[in-house]
């Protein structure tokens, strides 16, 4: 089932070149897995980075974290920040469960099918 990550970096002092760079490239590793249907990243001011992901399933959730390429700057985002916050919405499994500990991530309510991927969606859409 889908799930949407809102995760909250609190960047240390000095080190937001080096979370930047660190980000843009796991951005190359997210754009590679389809199921990753957004991916937002926002500096709403020093020393924070905000970002949104939705994905489209378990699977693609479990993919993007075991894809090796991004394991470097997965971990440099990490070490270059005192705090990191996840909140999430939908249903993941037991397993993305386990995983999102590491995120810090609270899970919220959603409201009886108010939470879905259209069926209908296409990238390509001029309406």
């Amino acid at each position: 089932m889908a799930f949407l990550l809102k995760v909250h970096w609190s960047i240390k002092s000095g080190k937001e070149e080096e979370f930047k760079t660190a980000q843009k490239e796991l951005a190359q590793v997210m754009l590679g897995h389809p199921g990753v249907l957004t991916y937002h990243v926002d500096y709403p001011e020093p020393g924070v980075s905000e970002w949104i992901e939705l994905y489209a399933n378990d699977e693609t959730f479990a993919a993007h974290l075991d894809n090796v390429t991004g394991h470097a700057p997965l971990k440099t985002l990490i070490d270059s920040c005192s705090s990191i916050n996840c909140r999430c919405w939908g249903e993941p499994s037991d397993g993305s469960r386990e995983r999102l500990k590491a995120f810090s991530a609270i899970y919220n309510s959603t409201g009886a099918g108010s939470f879905v991927l259209n069926p209908n969606a296409d990238i390509a859409s001029p309406v």
